[in-house]
């Protein structure tokens, strides 16, 4: 399953990344930006670079504030249908500075990236209304006179259309039934027969069931069955395979029997059993819901799912996500969701993980964006295994350090990790997060060529911990200056203190190795005199004096071929050597 749902992920990054001019993946939501919204930061931007996007962050983060904002987007769309004034919840605006909301996407004909803006308007009738308006200079946009001339169908007299697009926002309270709503929340009924839920339920059982059994809408006074079907075959495969059970029949049905207020029952056959979803689990009742609005779902849609691993367990989480990028694939869908699991995000690109954190002393939401999934709860101070980690440069290394874990036999203990992004993404991102850790359990092994020595903190004097000797000090270790993310308002010491944990992890979890390269770590002439290769041909690989074209000419030779799978088994080849 995993090497299936990682082919997935490349198969879209390559379709994404290709579709320049979204002809593939239209309609698509580019960014959304917020100039002034909720308590999010002053212009906090969300980039949408893949097809799928995951918003991670603690509880009151902003996670669902964001898929409302998103869901409020497009034409016909409002974001009051989430977040509107009371008396208890007044919504303050000023007059100049309304709750507002600008997003993104390439102009069908024209091929334009655009901005439309959406604002809340107050209105005697609506005190919650959004409305477009027209581009605001102050917030950074464009007049649609400073564009190409846009095609007749794109524009208005001043402004870009709204983007009609397909959006479905699904959560766990949306995958609620009729029965669980009622049961939970409903009101106990009080008369002469009936005078619990439960009776009330049992009432209209027979009702509910001959309709199933018929397929056939009912009506009882003011009671009804709006509609009913069975679930395909194709989704039922797809649920077996998240759920694990064989279902010969789900049926799925609108009514309002119990409280007036359509809802949904489903009724489920195994080939032992029968029963609705009052029976069913939480999740299996959420899964029947979100495969099959999914599988609905219109082309080119944007899906907002709110943590939708509730009550799933990992293996299952893991399937739903297959099921939800090869829905991208074939659908061309736009999906974001925000999750508290792992298991959601396991082996997605960076560039799909968001996280959204408040900034405590601000009170302000703030973002952190293109995160690789084994540091995406770690911002957010989650640990999750006690394996300890190991991060390398590249492949080659992260083969050379398992095989001398193997060797040694501790490979149990440890996960070795590269990150595509190189040596820079390490020492910028995930030093500097792993560096606020209390509980250390990260550890990276740079290459030979990147050792500039180590400094530990006790040697430092106190003239040596300002923050500009600090930098300075970094910058020789590293090669780099790293950028620290401090809040506007940080003193000299709250500054002082992040370096100096920089610099302490650093001296404790960096290490290098023993040359400047993996390759020349594992390279043995021995191997190349025993080859079949003709004296020319070894000659002219033992002379080579770079060692990484030492291999590509080991591999031309062996296999004909300079490809990187065949340099990787030369790699294996030397490495077992």
């Amino acid at each position: 399953m995993e090497n299936e749902r990682n082919k997935l992920i490349e198969t879209i990054k390559q379709m994404f990344e290709s579709d320049t001019q979204r002809s593939i993946f239209q309609k698509y939501i580019e960014y959304i930006r917020f100039p002034f919204f909720k308590n999010f930061e002053k212009d906090l931007k969300v980039n949408f670079n893949f097809p799928i996007t995951f918003i991670v962050g603690q509880n009151g983060a902003g996670k669902s504030s964001l898929l409302h904002a998103l869901y409020g987007a497009p034409k016909g769309k409002s974001v009051a249908e989430f977040w509107y004034t009371t008396d208890l919840d007044r919504i303050q605006d000023l007059k100049n500075n309304r709750h507002r909301l600008i997003y993104s996407y390439k102009t069908p004909v024209t091929k334009q990236d655009v901005e439309v803006i959406k604002m809340r308007i107050h209105k005697k009738n609506n005190p919650d209304y959004w409305e477009p308006a027209e581009p605001r200079m102050s917030d950074g946009m464009k007049k649609l006179k400073n564009y190409s001339a846009p095609d007749e169908s794109e524009a208005s007299k001043d402004r870009w259309n709204q983007l009609d697009k397909p959006v479905y926002h699904l959560d766990f309270r949306y995958s609620l039934s009729a029965y669980d709503k009622y049961f939970y929340f409903g009101v106990k009924p009080n008369t002469k027969t009936i005078k619990s839920k439960q009776d009330l339920i049992r009432k209209y059982a027979p009702k509910l069931r001959k309709s199933f059994d018929e397929n056939k809408q009912t009506a009882y006074y003011s009671r009804k069955v709006f509609q009913i079907f069975e679930i395909s075959e194709k989704e039922k495969i797809i649920i077996k395979d998240i759920l694990g059970k064989d279902y010969s029949e789900i049926k799925f049905m609108e009514h309002n029997f119990y409280d007036k207020n359509k809802g949904f029952a489903i009724r489920y056959k195994t080939h032992s059993a029968t029963y609705s979803e009052a029976y069913a689990g939480s999740g299996e009742t959420a899964i029947v819901k979100l495969i099959h609005d999914l599988h609905s779902a219109e082309e080119y849609s944007l899906v907002l799912l709110d943590e939708p691993e509730t009550s799933l367990h990992p293996s299952a989480q893991k399937r739903l996500m297959k099921f939800i990028l090869e829905k991208i694939k074939e659908k061309k869908l736009q999906v974001v969701i925000s999750t508290h699991s792992p298991d959601i995000i396991e082996g997605m690109p960076p560039e799909a993980i968001k996280i959204l954190y408040e900034n405590i002393e601000l009170g302000k939401i703030e973002i952190i964006e293109n995160v690789y999934p084994e540091n995406a709860f770690i911002h957010i101070g989650r640990t999750f295994t006690d394996k300890k980690t190991i991060i390398v440069e590249d492949k080659l290394a992260k083969m050379l350090v398992e095989a001398v874990l193997k060797k040694t036999g501790d490979i149990e203990l440890f996960d070795v990790i590269y990150f595509p992004g190189g040596v820079s993404q390490i020492k910028q991102n995930e030093m500097v997060v792993y560096s606020k850790e209390e509980n250390r359990h990260h550890f990276v092994i740079f290459d030979g060529d990147q050792n500039n020595g180590k400094k530990d903190i006790a040697d430092l004097t106190s003239n040596d911990k300002k923050p500009e000797k600090l930098e300075e000090l970094i910058n020789d270790l590293v090669g780099e200056r790293i950028k620290f993310s401090f809040n506007s308002n940080a003193t000299d010491e709250e500054k002082s203190d992040i370096m100096l944990k920089y610099i302490d992890y650093h001296n404790r979890n960096i290490f290098f190795l023993p040359k400047n390269i993996p390759e020349e770590i594992i390279w043995n002439d021995e191997v190349v005199c025993a080859s079949d290769f003709s004296e020319n041909d070894k000659n002219q690989i033992i002379n080579e004096n770079d060692f990484k074209k030492k291999y590509v000419l080991y591999a031309k030779y062996e296999y004909d071929s300079d490809m990187a799978d065949d340099i990787e088994s030369v790699h294996k080849k030397f490495i077992k050597r």
